[in-house]
C-alpha cells in the first residue's frame, strides 16, 4: 500500500508540476505576446518621430531661407529708398532754389516741354516697378494657381 501511495503521490508531484510548468509557460507566452505588441507600437511611433522631425527640419529650413530672401530683398529696397530719398531732396532743392511760377510765366514753352518729359519718365519708371513687382508675385505663385 505504501508503494501505492507512493506512485500516487509520484504522479501528483508530476501533475502539479505539469499543471505549473503549463501556467508559468502561458504567462511567460502572454508577457512576451505583450512586449512584442509594445516593439512594434513603439516603432510605428518612432517612424512618426522620424517623419515629424524631418518635416520639421525642413520646414525650418524653408523658414530659413525665406528669412534670408526677406533680409536680402529689405537690403535692396532699403538701399533703393535711400537713392529716391536722394533724389527727392535734389528735386526739392531745385525747387527752392529755382521760383517755377516766373519761370513758366515768364517761358511756358520750355517749362511745360520739361515738365511734360520728366512725367513722362517717372510714369516709365513707375511702369517699369510694377512690371517687375507683377514678375516676381508670378514667380512666386505655384504653376497650378497661374
Amino acid at each position: 500500500m505504501f508503494k501505492i501511495y507512493l506512485i500516487i503521490a509520484f504522479i501528483g508531484a508530476i501533475g502539479g508540476g505539469y499543471a505549473y510548468h503549463i501556467t508559468t509557460v502561458a504567462k511567460f507566452e502572454a508577457g512576451i505576446a505583450k512586449l512584442e505588441a509594445n516593439n512594434r507600437t513603439l516603432k510605428e511611433n518612432q517612424v512618426q518621430l522620424e517623419l515629424a522631425v524631418n518635416t520639421a527640419e525642413a520646414s525650418l529650413k524653408a523658414a530659413e531661407e525665406n528669412a534670408k530672401k526677406q533680409g536680402e530683398a529689405m537690403n535692396k529696397l532699403t538701399l533703393k529708398n535711400n537713392q529716391l530719398q536722394k533724389d527727392k531732396d535734389n528735386a526739392m532743392q531745385i525747387f527752392k532754389d529755382h521760383n517755377l511760377t516766373r519761370l513758366a510765366r515768364a517761358k511756358p514753352g520750355m517749362i511745360e516741354k520739361r515738365a511734360n518729359n520728366k512725367t513722362a519718365a517717372v510714369f516709365r519708371e513707375l511702369e517699369n516697378d510694377t512690371k517687375e513687382l507683377m514678375d516676381v508675385d508670378d514667380d512666386d505663385v505655384p504653376a497650378t494657381e497661374q
